[in-house]
């Protein structure tokens, strides 16, 4: 298993950090509350177990920088990168942004 980490540095702090192993078993999902995942898709994707970004640094698209990172080293469009479920508030919000038609959950 490809275990892949990210990270983002400013006046020499990291800002943010993103952790994801490559798998192979994922569902879409709507991003719509309480609704059901999709069939499954045993493709290759990047997952992301683990993404932080400081307070200070929110809602500057250090994460989307980093899921964008993550997706460019793995070969894919950052659609096609899978989030680890459950999804924190911010996490959800930020994959809203990323990719409103839905996202793979695993």
């Amino acid at each position: 298993m490809t275990r892949r980490a990210k990270s983002l540095k400013a006046n020499g702090y990291v800002i943010g950090y993103l952790a994801a192993p490559d798998i192979s078993q994922h569902r879409r999902w709507d991003l719509i509350d309480g609704s059901r995942y999709g069939d499954q898709d045993d493709a290759l994707r990047p997952r992301i177990i683990l993404i932080w970004v400081a307070d200070a640094y929110r809602r500057q698209r250090v994460g989307a920088t980093l899921v964008q990172t993550l997706a460019d080293g793995f070969g894919c469009q950052v659609a096609d990168v899978s989030w680890s479920s459950p999804i924190s508030d911010a996490g959800g919000r930020l994959a809203r942004r990323l990719s409103s038609d839905g996202i793979w959950v695993s």
